[in-house]
């Protein structure tokens, strides 16, 4: 007699996995999302801070840079310092920025006035224990420019004349006393402005004079024709260009290896 035909057993693969095994694999699971979200999450906090302090020692620097430029060149205004590059931070550790730009409205330079003074500073070499203990940056190459106002002409000019702007371009006009003749006249003049090897010069043009018995606008042009050396320019810069511009002569220069800080620059 045969017995009933055994009914196959099922192989350990198939069988249903334990409850406890998949409450593990589950777990695992979690824990690896949080795990990966906590990276994350540090990584940007991380980003963060490093971005910060970019920004707070960039900040830094420029104030210091600031604070140094308006005590030795004795502004009245702390002028406005920008440090270029894309990251502060490397540059700092270097001692060696790309570029640094410092501007400020009015400064007194020598004995005239200087206004609108802009000056990119670059290849500048500051490292940082030095910056830090005792301020020293000194600019491989400067490029800047600034406005010297037409007040500045009237010290040069003869007595009784005195340069106006009409138009936005300079103009002299005044009572002029004419020794030679025992006169004095009203005269007005556009003023003709150029710099060449350091020298400024001034020409009078269309000149207008009132109540001469003669023509004497080649002796008034030959008195109001003047030349002076340029003004001390800011970090001593030496002139490449000039134009008359709105409100005064403005000037172009460049220097090398300039203190911008330090015992040097004062």
């Amino acid at each position: 007699m045969t017995g009933a035909p055994l009914a196959p057993m099922a192989c350990d693969d198939d069988r249903p996995r334990p409850r406890a095994e998949s409450r593990a694999g589950a777990k695992e699971s979690v824990l690896g999302f949080q795990m990966r979200k906590f990276l994350v999450v540090l990584l940007i906090l991380l980003a963060a801070l490093v971005v910060g302090a970019d920004l707070g020692g960039r900040a830094l620097a420029q104030n210091m840079i600031a604070g140094q430029v308006q005590q030795q060149f004795q502004m009245e205004q702390e002028p406005s310092v920008e440090i270029g590059g894309w990251a502060f931070l490397p540059q700092a550790l270097g001692g060696t920025y790309e570029e640094i730009v410092i501007s400020a409205p009015s400064a007194t330079f020598g004995e005239y006035p200087v206004e609108q003074i802009e000056v990119r500073a670059s290849d500048v070499d500051a490292p940082l224990a030095e910056l830090l203990s005792d301020p020293s940056v000194t600019a491989g190459r400067i490029d800047g420019s600034a406005v010297l106002p037409y007040s500045i002409l009237n010290p040069f000019l003869p007595e009784g004349i005195t340069v106006s702007t009409e138009g936005g371009l300079p103009y002299a006009s005044g009572e002029l006393a004419l020794s030679d003749l025992g006169i004095s006249v009203p005269v007005s003049a556009a003023l003709d402005i150029a710099v060449q090897d350091g020298v400024v010069s001034v020409t009078p043009t269309d000149i207008q004079v009132e109540g001469a018995p003669t023509d004497i606008s080649g002796l008034v042009s030959s008195m109001v024709t003047v030349s002076f050396p340029v003004p001390q320019m800011p970090f001593g810069m030496t002139v490449t260009e000039a134009e008359a511009v709105s409100g005064g002569l403005r000037v172009d220069g460049t220097a090398q290896d300039v203190p911008l800080m330090g015992a040097e620059a004062a």
